[in-house]
């Protein structure tokens, strides 16, 4: 992962614009007037799904956070990754060193996708799986959801994973960095997971980070999880998110269960925006990735959970995430500086019940259950008033101790007085008494943890035909002519458009690297060093040209998707027609070059060959 993907994963577009721009909720969005132009009708919106903004008025420009901090504060591209990478607490160190590292990590992520291979294979077809197969059938597991989650079982040997590992070329160090063999003094490695369903835990992007595995047996523990590794934090993975997040983003909510059974049931059950943690209470981190997808969530927990601290705790960490900085002209009548932005539900599940057993006897019954979801103030008020003895003046303080910094965060004045008087009630204190106190509370916010990552400082190759286009300009000087239908507008990745940008206002190849800053300087030898396929002149053109089509392409897409998400967001709101005018004009604007565009491609199709000018 590069500096660029880090930083993004870990700030959340809406909390960098904040803190220049007030935003206010538009639908799944957010819209202002534009910071950029002086305008009386907004037209600058931000997209949290897509993490990126885009002004649709006079200003016609757009981008990520990192376009975003440049212009605003003006600085360039190193500036603003480094202010950006300090603020998420992220170390930027040299290429050179993270390379080896994702190295590492590649082969960490190799190594555990060939042994959850071969435990789906032996669930499948080996006869020591009948148990395994027989407690899949009974919890009601269908063979196609067995393959989607590719489940697997672990023989009861102590080297059967080793063995096969060992004879796929990885070396018991290699398997031990991945968590699957333990190595003790004085004994042969053995494999950490036997007589177990293997349960594999992809991150995000669907790569297998780890395993869990619950025992066949009478072993402890039930569930044993991979170990820490390089690639498996389990307080930065939810168990789902790679097949749920569309499900999410679709819904605007993230129903997060307890186990991985929950999980497996739901999605068999067609409730696929749900997810899981890896056996622990939600963290902040798990918190930042949900709310790149949905500033929306609903945990499922037990009816008993209610009087459990760790419960409450979760609950209070979940709350926490969900904090928003607001601008001093925001502060309210209690002079708090933060809201919640998001909204957090408790889905109560029946006493003694787990929801994948909802699910799979009454689907129906679990769709309610979520219809009927309680906003987590009214779960943690009932919780925290069943805690202590109301009747006596040490259970009442107590009580209030714990929900007034609570009840003075809520963002509606009219709610946050409907608690003040809920907890007056319950406690026999006055109103304005507890409203006095309320206002006097400082609640205290958790410092983020600044984290000492190490991350590249190069563009992820997630931009493949961006990349592709840059390293054929730059290792092909001859071909700069070729590339006049190119802006950096077709640029989406931050770092490819910069640099393209550099090499556009500088021809001179010789002094071209001394004019970048030292993280687009890293950037450009990796292009410049990029392998391309063996090809001739005319081949290298038609590549290029081909390369240019694509990235018209995608450009004028993500134009259209902008178009659909907004009038879909603004119908209600009644200035559609004005939405609908603004796209049109930067969609034309966009369209104005086609004609030369097709004319050059066509050109290029007559001749068999590619561009020439």
């Amino acid at each position: 992962m590069s500096t660029i993907d880090e930083v993004k994963q870990r700030l959340d577009i809406i909390d960098v614009i904040s803190d220049y721009v007030s935003l206010k909720k538009a639908g799944r969005n957010f819209k202002a007037l534009c910071p950029f132009h002086n305008e009386k009708t907004p037209s600058f919106f931000v997209f949290p799904e897509r993490q990126t903004w885009h002004c649709f008025g006079s200003c016609g420009i757009g981008g990520d956070m990192f376009s975003f901090v440049m212009r605003k504060e003006g600085v360039d591209f190193g500036e603003a990754l480094r202010m950006l990478a300090d603020r998420a607490g992220v170390k930027l160190v040299s290429r050179q060193h993270e390379q080896k590292k994702a190295e590492e990590w590649d082969k960490l992520y190799l190594i555990n996708e060939e042994a959850a291979h071969f435990y789906h294979r032996l669930l499948i077809e080996d006869g020591r799986s009948a148990a395994a197969r027989d407690y899949l059938s009974k919890r009601g597991v269908a063979d196609e959801t067995i393959k989607a989650f590719e489940l697997g079982f672990s023989p009861d040997s102590w080297n059967a994973l080793h063995l096969h590992l060992n004879g796929k070329g990885y070396t018991t160090g290699d398997m031990t960095k991945a968590g699957l063999i333990v190595e003790k003094e004085g004994n042969k490695p053995h494999d950490l997971f036997r007589n177990r369903i293997m349960i594999p835990i992809h991150n995000e992007h669907g790569r297998v980070a780890g395993f869990g595995a619950r025992t066949l047996g009478g072993d402890q523990p039930k569930y044993l999880n991979s170990p820490q590794t390089a690639v498996f934090d389990k307080s930065g993975l939810l168990y789902g998110l790679d097949k749920a997040k569309n499900s999410i983003r679709e819904h605007d909510l993230a129903i997060i269960v307890e186990g991985y059974m929950d999980v497996i049931t739901a999605h068999q059950h067609g409730f696929k925006n749900v997810i899981a943690p890896m056996g622990t209470s939600l963290t902040e981190k798990q918190i930042g990735i949900i709310k790149r997808l949905t500033r929306k969530m609903a945990l499922a927990l037990d009816a008993d959970a209610a009087g459990e601290q760790a419960t409450l705790r979760g609950l209070e960490i979940a709350r926490q995430a969900l904090r928003e900085k607001t601008s001093s002209a925001e502060r309210d009548w209690m002079g708090s500086d933060t809201r919640l932005e998001g909204e957090l539900k408790v889905i109560t599940v029946p006493t003694g019940k787990d929801p994948d057993e909802v699910i799979m006897n009454d689907p129906e019954g679990w769709s309610k259950l979520v219809s009927e979801a309680v906003p987590v103030m009214d779960y943690v008020f009932h919780a925290v008033c069943s805690r202590f003895d109301l009747s006596s003046d040490r259970g009442k303080s107590a009580a209030a101790a714990h929900l007034l910094p609570i009840i003075s965060e809520v963002p509606d004045n009219i709610e946050r007085e409907l608690f003040l008087r809920r907890l007056s009630r319950a406690i026999g204190v006055d109103e304005k008494t507890l409203a006095g106190e309320a206002a006097r509370i400082k609640p205290a916010v958790k410092a983020k943890s600044k984290e000492n990552i190490t991350v590249s400082v190069s563009q992820s190759l997630v931009h493949h035909t961006e990349e592709y286009c840059l390293a054929l300009l730059l290792q092909n000087p001859w071909l700069r002519e070729q590339s006049v239908a190119l802006s950096p507008e077709h640029f989406e990745g931050t770092a490819n458009r910069e640099l393209f940008i550099a090499w556009v206002n500088n021809p001179n190849a010789e002094t071209f690297r001394d004019t970048l800053d030292s993280t687009l300087q890293e950037h450009l030898d990796m292009l410049v060093k990029k392998t391309l396929p063996p090809a001739t002149q005319r081949e290298m053109e038609t590549a290029l040209a081909d390369c240019t089509r694509r990235l018209w392409e995608q450009r004028l897409r993500r134009i259209k998707t902008l178009e659909e998400i907004l009038l879909s967001e603004v119908e209600s709101e009644g200035d559609a027609n004005i939405i609908r005018e603004q796209v049109q004009v930067l969609l034309q604007r966009s369209l104005e070059p086609t004609s030369q565009l097709k004319e050059i491609f066509e050109k290029s199709k007559r001749e068999g060959r590619g561009v020439h000018r």
